[in-house]
């Protein structure tokens, strides 16, 4: 398989020798000509190695490694500098920063060549390891309660599962301050669950993996949510950044229900997401929300290529139409569930995803349809 390589530099001449270069060697190349067009560009086409350049207008290389390595691309993405500054205290800033190495300009051609294909045998073998352990993270949240989030989150997991198996999809419960996930599907949370002390000692996949539960009507597995009382507060941003993380570990597919996303772990799961389902009910008070909400992920660098937008619960002549929450938001739906009372109250009495009720009903369906959209994210 052909590795690929993004070449960030607002220098067309660099980008054109670079492009011709890398190319020759046998790599596939593209190139960004400033620094929010190479962010874009990593986390849209997650090549294996970037070669970025520090001095750019706007948008400099420093903030550029930066937002990278705390993107969603970054966990396997090497970043090499490749800059005029020789400067000490600078390549230490661009390593403290994420970067894999840094390169000071000229480099003769024939030992960059040599230096890339090194790094990206390296980190294939690392990511051929750990492939096991990465599996898709799809965050689930709203602006407002009361909109179906939860529901949706449910059934998405439950759509996932189908053709998979339970143990290959994991619902996470992270709508703090209290889970409600585990009501919902009758699935009670042990009181070994304390989130403070799994957390504090390293939330690795295994550990975690020891607090999943199942039940036989559900076809995934459960991560329970916060017990009332619990600290979660406590917990540094350090563990809360790792346990992001370690969620991959727990199954080919997971879903996480952050609620209306007042806690805590929203910022690093969203950070951390290959994509982001919010889910909207088409009224003014809510869409109003939602483009505030829509206007926070963006001006902490999360780009609308990884954001889908889910109508929830459409009905009355008074709520806005599909076209005009989309004109609002400046953003298509990717899907619209349509509550019908009797079949969604059935699922309910009984604790189970609609999808599973009812797998031939218009609910299903719909559901099929997000799940479609999300996944060619």
């Amino acid at each position: 398989m052909t590795a690929r390589i993004a070449v960030i530099d607002d220098e067309a001449p660099n980008r054109m020798y670079l492009q011709t270069l890398l190319g020759t060697a046998g790599f596939e190349v593209q190139v960004a000509a400033g620094g929010n067009e190479g962010i874009a560009l990593v986390e849209k086409e997650r090549p294996d190695l970037v070669l970025l350049d520090l001095m750019m207008p706007e948008v400099d290389g420093f903030s550029v490694c930066e937002r990278i390595r705390k993107g969603p691309a970054g966990a396997w993405t090497q970043i090499v500098v490749l800059s005029a500054l020789d400067a000490v205290d600078g390549k230490i800033r661009a390593l403290e920063l994420g970067a894999d190495d840094y390169l000071v300009k000229p480099v003769e051609s024939r030992e960059l060549v040599t230096r890339i294909k090194g790094m990206i045998d390296r980190a294939g073998r690392l990511r051929q390891q750990g492939s096991q352990a990465r599996g898709r993270l799809t965050v689930v949240a709203g602006a407002k309660g009361g909109i179906g989030t939860s529901t949706i989150a449910i059934n998405l997991a439950a759509s996932e599962a189908i053709g998979k198996g339970a143990e290959a999809v994991v619902l996470a419960d992270l709508a703090v301050p209290v889970g409600t996930l585990g009501s919902m599907l009758n699935i009670q949370a042990p009181e070994r669950w304390a989130w403070g002390e799994a957390l504090a000692g390293g939330a690795s996949a295994h550990r975690l993996s020891s607090y999943l539960m199942h039940s036989p009507q559900v076809p995934f597995q459960l991560l329970p949510g916060v017990r009332r009382g619990s600290a979660y507060r406590e917990v540094s941003p350090d563990a809360i950044s790792d346990f992001a993380t370690s969620l991959r570990g727990l199954g080919e597919v997971i879903v996480v229900d952050l609620g209306n996303q007042p806690s805590p772990f929203a910022p690093s799961l969203l950070r951390e997401a290959d994509v982001i389902c919010i889910v909207v009910e088409p009224e003014v008070i809510c869409v109003e929300l939602t483009g505030s909400f829509l206007d926070r992920l963006r001006a902490t660098g999360i780009l609308s290529h990884r954001i889908r937008l889910a109508i929830s619960n459409p009905h009355g002549s008074l709520q806005l139409s599909r076209t005009e929450v989309a004109a609002t938001l400046k953003m298509e739906a990717a899907a619209m569930i349509l509550y019908q009372r009797d079949e969604f109250s059935a699922a309910s009495k009984r604790r189970l995803p609609i999808v599973v009720q009812q797998p031939q009903g218009p609910a299903a369906v719909q559901f099929k349809e997000l799940t479609q959209a999300l996944a060619a994210v």
